[in-house]
């Protein structure tokens, strides 16, 4: 079976390098090895580990992290630093890349089923590898082959990224040690090469005259997110042992079948197709070709794709959500910290990282983050319950701006952002809204809603002005403008805290929730809305100030964000109606929406990557096409630049460029969620169908979408027109279907049955 299988995968391979990547194939692929870390290396990951990889020939690089592997702790202004684990080197001890020449390379990573690959010849022999990071089996697989000619003859080192030095032994490596903080971690290799003769020495493993090689890879720390002091009593060695003698009794074929299977379950329920796309030259001269249709449509389909993918791979086990760069960091050790930390950063960040996973049916991947919230906003005395304290409130929890998994932050914004709780919270509500999971809502995140509410209705205080409302005080929009009460953001925000707090306790009926929602109510007829016009027809940024003239991205870099305001700015802050929230729409205020709007176009197109996702999402909420879609090509443009710079863009590995010398994962995400926001606009009240269909995509097809109300949806498309729509209701319930230039449809669902409209 073994030989059979390893059989296939050369042929396959070679079937790849004489024909070249079917058209429509959901892959990044590349003739040449990744040199750069930032922007060529390929992401692999099983939501706690993840790896870059390289594909080098001569020498092989793969980078791995772990998301527990933190510096710093849950004390005041001790944010610490995500943190590199370290590094697997594999080098060819007989140099065919120097000695013989090498064609046909192909390096590539199929999105279909998470698997990485490397292949090309050398003389007369073929090579091929492979690189996944198994979910089941918990973790990181290499694959070397070499055809029946040709043996394998390798060194392999493991570096620790944090000073620690490494074991070898007869068929594995290890390194182990203990962070200033106590936290505990282990990294270890297991190897099983078919053939030969495998020897180790102190410094390096060698893998002599094999045809075949499976490295595999785990590490771990003893960080625990139910633990009171987030450290368990664990030694992450046994954890790392367990997992590779699991793995290594498998075998890699077995690991490979099993990690395909458990990733399709979730990748293979959405499939988003555009006719004349075609994956027909590499991927950095794919992005190169946007002014080609057939390449921007391809484009298109692999952004949508690589959210989906990056999502399963950076959220899924532990209860620790994706970071700045998803699981994914080169930089944090024992004596620097990775740019901005790699942090939680809740004042846009990590709540992008989570639009896609409801809509586009990954909502197991919602989990990492709901479950953070829970553990933190709930753990008695812990850091967010001593922020509110801190502020003068008696209950309720606080999340301040730049956070680590421990619950604790730096003190940037300490104090004038506590309206993070509210956003965060509408993570909470929405996976209850697409699943309907009634013991979720109940156990998991009606708490911590009730808690944040409680805060609000605490801290909320009357109107600077006397216009009788309510005001959230000392707040700031996010990342722009003076501290002051009411901030547009803010008054959203709480707002749909409220609403979704009475929408809650409806659900759940609890009738020891009463008092609570008559307050709630109370509060929220009396709240400020934050929607108010200024004197040039803009949605005004704050309450007690004009929003002041357009500036553009690039006037000032390192502007001071009290300081100075950019109306071309990359936040977009005080749109939160619009989306990701209800609120703003021209049925419910023509003039705020109109308002919304010409905001929104006098911001401009030109923002960081993941600035240039959040207004594709926003013109798609406009129902504006065009605008979207100029939006998204521009978010797709290919670069780079690794300094400051506002342009965003992309990399050659499709990561999304921030100004900075790194990726910033979250714009991969938004553009996932802006995507099927313009095929599929999901309400409270009502399915849009093809909201914000531009003209480039003519023609295509989306299957598997998912809607408030726990139903699935099926659309293709001709010439602009709906031409199919079917919906699987999994709940039952009234639908309200709307469609442009179609019109509009009530349907009754029954739980499981499955509905095919003409119109």
């Amino acid at each position: 079976m073994r030989r059979n299988m390893r059989l296939f995968i050369t042929a396959l391979f070679v079937a790849l390098t004489s024909a070249g990547i079917s058209a429509a194939d959901l892959s990044l692929w590349y003739r040449r090895p990744a040199n750069n870390w930032v922007t060529e290396a390929l992401p692999i990951g099983n939501g706690d580990m993840g790896a870059m990889i390289f594909g080098g020939i001569g020498c092989d690089r793969v980078q791995f992290n772990h998301k527990t592997l933190w510096k710093g702790s849950d004390k005041p202004g001790d944010l610490g630093s995500y943190l590199s684990f370290g590094d697997l080197f594999i080098t060819e001890l007989d140099s065919v890349g120097a000695q013989v020449e090498v064609s046909d390379y192909i390096r590539r990573l199929d999105l279909t089923d998470a698997v990485a690959s490397v292949g090309y010849r050398a003389g007369d022999a073929t090579f091929r590898r492979e690189y996944l990071a198994s979910f089941p089996d918990e973790v990181i697989a290499v694959n070397y082959q070499a055809d029946s000619d040709r043996k394998l003859n390798l060194s392999l080192k493991l570096v620790s990224a944090q000073g620690a030095g490494s074991r070898y032994c007869a068929n594995g490596a290890s390194f182990a040690g203990t962070l200033a903080n106590g936290m505990s971690y282990c990294a270890a290799i297991r190897v099983a090469a078919d053939g030969g003769t495998t020897l180790a020495t102190d410094s390096a493993l060698t893998v002599s005259g094999a045809s075949a090689m499976t490295v595999y890879l785990a590490c771990a720390t003893n960080f625990d997110p139910a633990a009171a002091g987030h450290l368990a009593d664990v030694d992450p060695a046994e954890v790392v042992a367990a997992a590779l003698d699991n793995a290594a009794a498998k075998g890699y074929w077995s690991v490979r079948s099993s990690h395909v299977a458990d990733y399709s379950n979730l990748f293979g329920r959405v499939d988003f197709e555009l006719d004349g796309a075609a994956n027909d030259r590499p991927t950095n001269e794919l992005l190169a070709a946007d002014s080609i249709a057939s390449a921007a449509a391809m484009t298109d389909m692999l952004i949508f794709a690589y959210g989906r993918y990056l999502t399963i791979a950076s959220s899924r086990g532990i209860a620790v959500p994706s970071n700045l760069q998803g699981i994914w960091n080169k930089d944090g050790n024992a004596t620097s910290s990775a740019v901005w930390a790699s942090d939680i950063h809740s004042n846009i960040n990590v709540q992008m990282n989570y639009w896609p996973v409801e809509p586009t049916n990954l909502s197991e991947c919602h989990m990492p983050l709901l479950n953070y919230l829970y553990n933190e906003a709930m753990r008695p005395d812990g850091a967010w319950s001593r922020n509110a304290r801190d502020l003068g409130a008696a209950q309720g929890w606080v999340v301040n701006t730049a956070g680590n998994i421990f619950g604790g932050s730096s003190g940037y914004k300490v104090g004038k952002y506590s309206v993070a709780n509210a956003w965060l919270c509408d993570h909470l509500w929405q996976h209850y809204a697409y699943t309907l999971d009634s013991d979720y809502l109940r156990l998991k995140a009606w708490p911590v809603m009730r808690s944040a509410a409680r805060f609000w209705l605490e801290r909320l205080v009357p109107a600077a002005n006397g216009d009788g409302t309510l005001e959230c005080p000392n707040e700031y929009s996010p990342e722009q403008g003076e501290v002051q009460n009411a901030t547009a953001h803010a008054q959203q925000l709480v707002g749909m805290l409220f609403a979704n707090s009475l929408r809650a306790i409806d659900a759940l009926g609890d009738p020891a929730d009463t008092p609570l929602a008559d307050s709630i109510a109370a509060a929220l007829k009396k709240l400020d809305p934050g929607l108010r016009v200024d004197s040039n027809g803009l949605l005004r940024e704050w309450k007690y100030r004009e929003n002041t003239p357009n500036q553009g991205a690039d006037s000032n870099h390192f502007a001071n964000d009290e300081a100075n305001v950019w109306q071309g700015h990359r936040h977009t802050s005080h749109l939160m109606g619009l989306y990701p929230g209800f609120t703003i729409d021209h049925g419910i205020d023509a003039d705020i929406f109109n308002a919304a709007v010409a905001s929104l176009a006098d911001r401009g197109d030109v923002a960081t990557g993941w600035g240039r996702a959040w207004r594709t999402a926003l013109w798609a909420r406009a129902r504006n096409a065009g605008r979207a879609y100029d939006s998204l090509r521009g978010f797709a443009h290919r670069t780079e630049v690794q300094r400051y710079d506002w342009h965003g863009g992309l990399y050659d590995n499709m990561l999304d460029a921030h100004a900075t010398s790194v990726f910033q994962i979250e714009g991969n995400f938004g553009a996932t969620a802006a995507i099927a926001e313009m095929l599929l606009q999901s309400r409270p009240d009502s399915l849009v169908i093809l909201p914000a269909l531009p003209a480039a995509w003519a023609g295509g097809s989306i299957r598997g979408l998912k809607t408030i109300g726990n139903h699935e949806v099926d659309l293709s498309w001709k010439d602009g027109r709906l031409t199919k729509l079917c919906i699987k209701s999994n709940a039952g319930g009234p639908l309200l279907i709307t469609c442009p230039r179609i019109g509009r449809r009530r349907l009754q669902t029954l739980p499981g049955q499955e509905y095919n409209l003409t119109f």
